[in-house]
């Protein structure tokens, strides 16, 4: 059985735009986060996730853990990123796709970092 993932991470990003898209197989969540300058795009990067809710802030926090055991950190407060999960996408499991870059800049010829089966598990004290 592989270990449980928890986070060490003091910080989290706020994204500056994002939307639903449909996928193949899945929804997909598109975030822009500017403020990662530097973005590991290999999604087999990824060891592992987990969903926090920080009640003082009325925010989700979706952290991951890289191979390298770095660690990143997105929060979705509820009255602005927050809105993205209370979408009927957010209900079941979907891909995350994060960039850099406002999402109007971004072409399909870019690097983004595609995170799949991601899957929210609701707080009960969060009420959304």
């Amino acid at each position: 059985m592989s270990e449980r993932y928890v986070p060490k991470i003091q910080e989290a990003a706020i994204p500056e735009d994002g939307g639903w898209v449909e996928g193949e197989t899945s929804p997909i969540l598109l975030l822009s986060i500017p403020a990662w300058e530097e973005l590991e795009t290999n999604p087999d990067y990824v060891n592992a996730y987990v969903w926090m809710y920080d009640r003082e802030q009325d925010a989700y926090l979706f952290c991951f853990q890289l191979k390298d055991e770095s660690e990143k950190a997105i929060a979705f407060i509820s009255d602005h990123a927050g809105l993205l999960l209370q979408d009927e996408h957010a209900k079941d499991s979907f891909s995350m796709m994060i960039m850099n870059k406002p999402l109007q800049e971004v072409s399909s010829s870019q690097s983004v970092l595609l995170i799949e089966n991601v899957k929210l598990v609701r707080h009960p004290a969060a009420g959304w």
